[in-house]
């Protein structure tokens, strides 16, 4: 597993690159006190933003087994933490410049009924937040430091 001072050497590599070199960005990354897993990174600025997830080891997350050891109590707090992470997001989170989806950060939208989702996944081990990101570039380049806003000033919070 590589850790976040390989993210941003990677980061310093490709800035400025065309845009597909986005994709040496792929991989796990260990920031102690959570792991980023970068799984999907979008072909283009245009296209559907990349896939991220956000893992959490129970040992710092701490969730007692009873807020989901049932479907029903499970389906809640994966409610509720969508919910969370949404609302801390359009508080905290100022878009990054870049053109196309550049800088897009969101999360599934949780409508007034509360339904099974995917967007958190929570068991014994670790709470998972699972996030789409769009890569910040100007046209087809990349913008490495608008990158590293993202992945170190918001994890910073």
């Amino acid at each position: 597993m590589k850790n976040s001072k390989d993210l941003m050497n990677i980061l310093d590599k490709i800035n400025g690159k065309g845009y597909k070199a986005y994709k040496d960005l792929e991989g796990v990354y260990d920031f102690q006190s959570y792991i980023l897993s970068i799984d999907h990174v979008q072909g283009d600025p245009f296209a559907t933003p990349s896939r991220i997830r956000v893992i959490v080891s129970q040992k710092d997350g701490r969730f007692p087994l009873g807020y989901f050891d049932e479907d029903h109590k499970r389906i809640a707090v994966v409610d509720f933490l969508t919910r969370l992470f949404f609302k801390n997001m359009k508080r905290y989170y100022d878009r990054v410049r870049g053109s196309g989806k550049s800088g897009l950060l969101t999360i599934d939208y949780c409508g007034q009924e509360m339904l099974d989702k995917t967007s958190v996944f929570i068991d014994m081990d670790n709470v998972e937040a699972r996030i789409e990101l769009g890569l910040p570039a100007a046209g087809r380049k990349i913008l490495g430091e608008e990158a590293k806003v993202i992945f170190f000033k918001l994890s910073q919070l």
